[in-house]
């Protein structure tokens, strides 16, 4: 059975870094590593500079490097806004 997924959208100042479907997020945040699944509770969250790994319906294991941000979650629908979001 195939895993629920969720929509994973990254904004910097320069516009939006990346818009994906997923399965899971896993960011670092002020207060240690989020892990996030389908149909998580609403949070907001800010986070510290580090890696972002997402995984996508077809099982791969994707990483970003970030910069200092904010993460929301809410409606299925993770979105980061981060200063920095280049390839780890």
């Amino acid at each position: 059975m195939a895993e629920p997924s969720f929509h994973l959208r990254v904004v910097t100042d320069e516009g939006l870094a990346l818009e994906q479907e997923v399965v899971s997020v896993v960011a670092h945040g002020t207060l240690g590593y989020l892990g996030v699944l389908a149909n998580h509770a609403p949070l907001l969250s800010t986070l510290q500079p580090g890696r972002l790994a997402f995984r996508t319906p077809d099982g791969i294991t994707h990483t970003r490097q970030l910069g200092s941000g904010l993460l929301e979650i809410l409606k299925n629908t993770v979105t980061i806004l981060t200063d920095r979001a280049a390839p780890a």
